[in-house]
């Protein structure tokens, strides 16, 4: 998933096959199989051995049909992981992506927690940010789907960057549990640990897609560093208010509380008729734009007051309404 352009494609290796915009299948090669789709029948072994990010032959569905099909192989990299991902959950597309990964102040060498894992789709982006030397813990309260993303992230070769546990993080418990990541500790587990499971003051970065994350803040106050940024995901406006809420309760540990709301919109270039020999475009906007996903709440732990200094403010003060 992050190696660089120009590998030779092996066995075992996820590759992507392009079938059409925003149309990507995972596919994990192996010797002797076949990839079969409504394009043809592509043999895994003209894929093995040869670079990716290019068409391979195959061969027609159809009897005696001497038309010779193609299908472009691609090298796996965060972005199109979002495009092709088995959804197990609903996922966060790029545009969330961009302003979560710009807004919690990510780059290599940071840590990061992510709860919950979902689908895995920002897991990968936040590997391909933090790496070659920073750490990704993400947790999920799904067994099933924490076990599922495990393999994902062994495939896509980003496990040495990401840490995944089967946890529940809206329960409070401070106490560390050291979890082996060598060892597949979720399947030997009766029920989900609580919590983070990390050791106070000890992460860049925490961002939480749970249904109530107002009920881990304590957690999250416990494992950020003071200056770190906290980001929530929202999907209704009553979540997003009972979460600032909490923020803004005292004993005020979280500064700069805003929340944002991601939309895109796509134009299109219109031809205008030449005027003075000069061919003009315009562009219109698509009535079709992408509607909401998500509230993003934004929040900053405070840091430490200096010594002998007053305490950084918590809010601006509003002004008074006049009479």
């Amino acid at each position: 998933m992050l190696a660089n352009r120009g590998v030779i494609a092996k066995e075992g290796d996820l590759v992507l096959a392009f079938k059409g915009y925003r149309s990507l299948q995972p596919i994990i090669l192996k010797h002797g199989a076949t990839h079969q789709c409504k394009e043809g029948k592509f043999l895994h072994d003209d894929i093995i051995g040869h670079p990716m990010n290019r068409y391979v032959e195959g061969y027609s569905n159809a009897k005696n049909d001497p038309t010779v099909p193609h299908l472009l192989i691609l090298q796996p990299s965060s972005d199109l992981w979002t495009i092709a991902v088995p959804h197990r959950t609903q996922i966060i597309y790029d545009t969330d992506i961009a302003v979560i990964i710009t807004n919690l102040r990510l780059g290599p060498g940071k840590v990061v927690v992510e709860a919950g894992t979902g689908s895995g789709s920002l897991t990968h982006n936040l590997a391909r940010t933090i790496a070659p030397n920073g750490l990704v813990h993400t947790c999920d309260f799904h067994q099933g789907r924490c076990l599922d993303a495990r393999g994902e992230f062994r495939q896509s070769g980003i496990s040495h960057l990401v840490r995944s546990n089967w946890r529940d993080v809206c329960t409070t418990d401070l106490s560390v549990t050291e979890v082996d990541p060598d060892r597949d500790t979720v399947a030997e587990q009766q029920a989900p640990l609580q919590g983070f499971g990390l050791p106070a003051e000890s992460v860049d970065a925490v961002f939480l897609d749970v249904p109530a994350p107002w009920l881990a803040i304590e957690n999250v106050e416990h494992v950020l560093r003071p200056g770190g940024m906290l980001c929530t995901f929202s999907p209704c406006i009553e979540q997003t208010q009972r979460t600032v809420n909490r923020l803004r309760e005292a004993p005020h540990h979280f500064l700069d509380v805003r929340t944002v709301e991601a939309l895109t919109k796509s134009f299109s270039p219109v031809y205008k008729r030449p005027r003075d020999g000069k061919e003009q475009f315009k562009f219109r906007a698509n009535l079709v734009s992408k509607g909401h996903s998500a509230y993003l709440t934004f929040a900053r732990r405070r840091l430490p007051p200096a010594e002998g200094a007053e305490e950084e403010e918590v809010e601006a003060e509003e002004p008074e309404a006049e009479a």
